[in-house]
């Protein structure tokens, strides 16, 4: 079993208050969830409306399956 990690570094111009961010954020991570089947969460900067830290998670017996996942999603980000 392979486990493949990502940290993503956002920053958010539309943002303009933690409400605003914690909304985007929200998407972001329901979004990312459902169209790749993993695990996020924001890990870093949770008080910083303007920027935001994501690690990502996937498992699979495949390394390849894991690099194109995550390929795809640094792509998408």
């Amino acid at each position: 079993m392979l486990i493949g990690l990502c940290k993503v570094y956002l920053f958010l111009p539309n943002s303009h208050s933690l409400k605003d961010k914690r909304g985007i954020m929200r998407s972001y991570i329901n979004l990312l969830r459902k169209k790749y089947n993993i695990s996020v969460s924001e890990i870093d900067q949770k008080n910083i409306w303007k920027n935001s830290t994501v690690g990502i998670a996937s498992i699979s017996d495949d390394r390849k399956v894991i690099d194109r996942i995550m390929a795809k999603i640094i792509l998408d980000t």
